[in-house]
């Protein structure tokens, strides 16, 4: 194991609610890296940066707005905050079992669909959605 997969597997993130140490490489697999990131790991990601990331420490003492600089040019994401929102989402997602909200929302209104649901009904939810 190279000293990037080394560092991203024991970096830890400190993150309220989750419990226990979740490191970068929990929030971040290699499968979510490759379609958000132009690298194939967040250990590639660290090594690609140029920072010497060796441990919490110096990952944390990394100045901001280079790192979300470094991040706006090799992801989808516009800072290092939005990466890491991404990433404790799709995280808690697979810790609750848990697709993707959206599908969730499309597999109900398919259900709803299917019992021949109440246009009423439907109506209703609707409103309650929209705030009305």
């Amino acid at each position: 194991m190279g000293e990037a997969e080394t560092t991203a597997a024991t970096l830890d993130v400190e993150i309220g609610g989750l419990g226990g140490e979740v490191t970068l490489a929990d929030l971040f697999p290699s499968s979510w890296v490759e379609s958000h990131c132009q690298a194939a790991s967040i250990s590639e990601f660290l090594e690609e940066s140029g920072f010497a990331v060796a441990d919490q420490d110096s990952f944390e003492s990394i100045p901001t707005h280079e790192w979300d600089r470094y991040v706006e040019s090799n992801t989808e994401f516009d800072d290092w905050q939005e990466m890491l929102s991404a990433g404790v989402e799709r995280y808690v997602l697979e810790q609750a079992g848990t697709g993707d909200p959206a599908d969730e929302v499309e597999a109900l209104d398919e259900v709803e669909t299917a019992d021949g649901g109440d246009s009423a009904d439907a109506e209703t939810e609707d409103s309650l959605e929209a705030g009305v």
